[in-house]
């Protein structure tokens, strides 16, 4: 997904002022708050796993 792509979503949400989460993954039910963005570089290593890179990401932290 793209920033772009993230924005677009986000904006279309009726409720603009809800927190924002990320699932935790391996728990159910399980959620980490969402304080930021931080600028990093990756390398996919598949759809759902990247290393340390040279690709521009945002990390959502």
């Amino acid at each position: 997904m793209k920033v772009r792509e993230l924005i677009q979503v986000l904006q279309a949400l009726p409720d603009q002022d809800a927190t924002v989460v990320i699932g935790e993954g391996a728990k159910p039910d399980t959620w980490l708050i969402v304080s930021g963005v931080a600028e990093c570089q990756i390398a996919r290593v598949n759809d759902d796993h990247a290393t340390a890179g040279s690709e521009p990401a945002i990390e959502i932290v």
